[in-house]
């Protein structure tokens, strides 16, 4: 997904956020169980980790060469912030990206759940956390994992090659660099 339809992406789930907030639990008359209307249908993480050592400083934290060579990309990342998210962006020189953006501040599992913005949405779990495949279509050379690590913790990670033709299926990329992320992560406390 390119930058601008990935930041398009993050300002609608925002404004989905502050739009839900705004008007308030819908009354069912049933007490709202956690992985229903409060939660939208996502899952609770068992055994959360703790992002928050790593959100700062993502390029410097989330990944060492070793591992970045494992899925081949070398060298620094690109820090930059998007919608106040921290976030490392690598590339490399078969055209292909991966970007991971350490959230903090609020459940953003739920909030992908909710939301379902790609027409592809398919629920799954990496290195036993709750995770969420999205792309816009099947051949589409781009995918976005949203991991949820715990209480208002998650890890956005999206892989693309930068072709127009799929050559590796990006959903199995991006998760084996989350892999690799969730791993060293300490649990939280």
């Amino acid at each position: 997904m390119p930058t601008r339809e990935r930041a398009w992406l993050i300002t609608a789930l925002l404004a989905g956020c502050l739009l839900t907030a705004c008007a308030g639990p819908a009354t069912t008359g049933q007490p709202a169980s956690p992985t229903s209307s409060s939660r939208f249908g996502a899952p609770e993480v068992a055994s959360p980790r703790d992002a928050t050592a790593t959100a700062s400083r993502p390029c410097e934290s989330l990944l060492t060469r070793d591992e970045l060579a494992v899925i081949g990309f070398s060298g620094q990342g690109r820090s930059r912030t998007l919608i106040d998210i921290p976030e490392c962006v690598w590339t490399n020189g078969r055209d292909e990206r991966l970007s991971i953006a350490v959230d903090t501040t609020r459940d953003l599992l739920a909030d992908t759940y909710r939301t379902r913005l790609l027409p592809i949405f398919e629920p799954t779990a990496v290195e036993g956390m709750p995770a969420v495949r999205q792309r816009m279509r099947v051949d589409d050379n781009t995918c976005t994992v949203t991991t949820g690590l715990g209480p208002r913790q998650a890890l956005e990670t999206e892989w693309s090659g930068l072709t127009n033709r799929q050559t590796t299926d990006p959903c199995a990329k991006a998760e084996e660099a989350i892999a690799l992320v969730v791993r060293k992560l300490p649990p939280q406390r």
